[in-house]
Formats: C-alpha cells, sequence, structure tokens
C-alpha cells in the first residue's frame, strides 16, 4: 500500500507533497515537519492511503 504526505489548507484544497510505501517513514515526516516549522493555524499535513487503483 501507498500513503500520501497531503497539505491541507484552510480553504479545504489539498496537495500531495510526496508518496511513501511505508506508513511510518510517513508519520515521521509530518513529525519532522511539526518540530521544524511548529502548527500553523490555516494548513495541516496529513497522510492518507493512494486514490490509485
Amino acid at each position: 500500500m501507498f500513503w500520501e504526505l497531503c497539505v491541507q489548507y484552510s480553504n479545504g484544497t489539498e496537495e500531495v507533497l510526496k508518496v511513501f510505501r511505508d506508513l511510518e517513514v510517513a508519520l515521521n515526516c509530518v513529525d519532522r515537519i511539526y518540530a521544524q516549522e511548529g502548527y500553523p493555524m490555516h494548513l495541516a499535513y496529513r497522510v492518507r492511503p493512494t486514490c490509485t487503483v
């Protein structure tokens, strides 16, 4: 299974930043982003399964 690291903006739009094979690696990437940039109010980083068939 593949996992997408996405940024979700306050207006509801999303942008895929990177695709991972390992969920743990993707979640660690989100943790590193928040550790470096803090927790902004206008966007959120999230991990979701890919939508490809």
